[in-house]
């Protein structure tokens, strides 16, 4: 048999397996909460470090605050799992722009309950300014542009959209594509910034939970967006912490590195 047949074939195999112990891990935690659309994110990213590390953990709980983001159970003993993204610069106005386009998505979802498609939507110089009060009529605005671009009726394009694709999905998706995606490389000294904040936090947290042995801390980095910045292969992020141990994870291809 070809070799690169073998090799497609193996791929394809690896891949169901992946999903399938990969759901394994999230579906009994997203079937557990009725959790909003940014935790559901925050559950599959956990999910894909637990599968990359040790498919054999589980996660066991996702607690209200003052507890960890998630406890993580493992040869019987309860791990306290903190997670967080560092973000860039950047990340206000690109943070912004998404949560237009989601609140965007579920108008749409809503006023047009039978359409399926995903709008993958660019925004005119990566910047747009909006009020709290303006916000349904900027996403009522996307909303009526995208319905109407999809069935190919001619609109005005409202002037800080500066690119438009459809596709069709199996629901309703609007994705945000950035002109100018280049992220800056994460330095050492940024990294140490955020682990200090969140070791700000292990006092309230050993107060909590006695049966918790280990506090893990677990940073994402690598979203393909300005927001978040670049794993840097010649960079050196061995630090010490107060936590028992600290991951870096790029969340696009999920390339996971133990600095502590």
């Amino acid at each position: 048999m070809d070799t690169n047949v073998i090799d497609i074939k193996k791929f394809i195999s690896d891949l169901k397996k992946e999903r399938s112990e990969l759901g394994s891990i999230i579906n009994p935690i997203i079937e557990k909460y009725n959790l909003p659309k940014k935790e559901l994110i925050e559950v599959c990213q956990i999910g894909k470090f637990i599968y990359k590390i040790n498919s054999a953990m589980k996660i066991s709980e996702k607690p209200e605050p003052p507890n960890p983001d998630f406890i993580i159970e493992y040869a019987s003993k309860l791990i306290g799992l903190e997670h967080t993204r560092i973000f860039t610069e950047n990340a206000i106005n690109y943070n912004k722009i998404v949560t237009l386009l989601d609140y965007a998505e579920d108008i749409y979802r809503v006023k047009f309950p039978d359409e399926k498609l995903h709008a993958i939507i660019s925004i005119q110089d990566d910047t747009l300014n909006y009020s709290q009060k303006e916000k349904r009529k900027f996403a009522t605005e996307i909303v009526n542009y995208v319905y109407n671009f999809n069935k190919g009726i001619e609109i005005e394009r409202p002037v800080y959209i500066s690119n438009i694709r459809t596709t069709i999905h199996s629901q309703v998706s609007f994705s945000y594509k950035e002109i100018n995606s280049n992220a800056p490389y994460l330095t050492k000294a940024r990294l140490q910034t955020e682990i200090k904040k969140k070791e700000n936090k292990l006092d309230n947290y050993k107060k909590g939970k006695s049966e918790i042995s280990e506090y893990w801390l677990v940073l994402l980095i690598g979203s393909l967006s300005s927001a978040s910045y670049q794993l840097n292969e010649n960079e050196n992020y061995k630090t010490e912490s107060l936590f028992d141990c600290v991951y870096l994870m790029t969340d696009f291809d999920a390339e996971i590195i133990r600095i502590k």
